[in-house]
C-alpha cells in the first residue's frame, strides 16, 4: 500500500491530486483561508499510476493538513473512485461564513418536505446549544418543514441546553440510543436533512430510549475543525 506523507494541505488540492497513487503534501506559510492555494511542485512516477507528487500549499493550518491527509488516505485504502469523490464534493455543504447566521433556504425546506412526504410522520426532540447565537433560529427553521409534513416536536418546543455528551458535537446531529438499531424516523430525518444539504451525523447516546430520536443543533462547524467525530 502506498504511503501518504502530509504536514498540511487544503481541499483545493483534492481535485488536482486524488487520481494519483501516492501523495506528498507539504505545508507552506499560513494565511487566510480565502488565500489558500496548492500547486504541484514535483512529480516522480514509478509507474503510470504510482509514485510521489509533491504539493506546496499556503493559507492552511497544520490541523487542516492532517484532516486532508486522512481524506486522501481513506481514498487510497478504500480504493474509492476519484471521479465519484469529485462529484460528491459538489454536494458537500460549505462551512458557514464567520458572522453569518445559519439558515434554511426555501429550496432546502422544499427538499426536506419532498424527502418526507408520504412517509409516516415521526416524533422527535430538538435541543439547541444555549450559548450559540444562531442555534435556536436555525433549529426553528429546520422544525418548520417537519411540522408541515406532520412531524411532532416533543413538548412542542425547542429546548436550549448543552448535554455533556453532545456539547462537543459541532453542527447538526441526529442522536439515537444505538446507531446499529436506529429508529426508522431517525434514518428518515437524517436522509431528509442530507438531501437538503444540511449535513447531519448520526450520533449514539445510550441515555436515550431505544425508540427515541433527538435532533441536536450544536456549535457552528469551524473550518478545519479538529473535534472528534462521534
Amino acid at each position: 500500500m502506498p504511503r501518504l506523507f502530509c504536514q498540511g494541505a487544503a481541499m483545493l488540492a483534492m481535485r488536482a491530486a486524488i487520481a494519483l497513487g501516492v501523495f506528498w503534501v507539504v505545508w507552506a506559510s499560513p494565511a487566510r483561508a480565502d488565500d489558500a492555494l496548492c500547486t504541484v511542485t514535483g512529480v516522480n512516477m514509478v509507474t503510470p499510476d504510482q509514485g510521489t507528487v509533491s504539493i506546496d500549499c499556503s493559507g492552511v493550518s497544520e490541523a487542516f493538513g492532517r484532516q486532508f491527509a486522512d481524506i486522501l488516505t481513506r481514498i487510497l485504502k478504500d480504493r474509492l473512485d476519484p471521479q465519484t469523490v469529485m462529484a460528491k464534493l459538489d454536494e458537500v455543504e460549505r462551512v458557514p461564513e464567520e458572522g453569518v447566521a445559519r439558515t434554511v433556504s426555501d429550496d432546502q425546506r422544499q427538499l426536506i418536505i419532498q424527502s418526507l412526504h408520504g412517509k409516516p410522520p415521526g416524533m422527535i426532540a430538538i435541543i439547541a446549544h444555549p450559548v450559540v447565537e444562531d442555534s435556536a433560529e436555525f433549529a426553528k427553521a429546520i422544525a418548520t418543514p417537519l411540522l408541515q409534513v406532520g412531524w411532532q416536536i416533543a413538548g412542542q418546543q425547542i429546548r436550549r441546553a448543552a448535554p455533556q455528551s453532545l456539547e462537543p458535537v459541532p453542527g447538526l446531529a441526529v442522536v439515537v440510543h444505538d446507531k446499529a438499531a436506529a429508529p426508522q424516523q431517525a434514518l428518515q430525518l437524517r436522509a431528509a436533512l442530507n438531501a437538503a444539504h444540511l449535513a447531519a451525523g448520526l450520533v449514539e447516546d445510550p441515555a436515550l430510549a431505544p425508540d427515541a430520536t433527538l435532533l441536536w443543533v450544536g456549535r457552528r462547524p469551524s473550518f478545519a475543525s479538529t473535534e472528534p467525530s462521534k
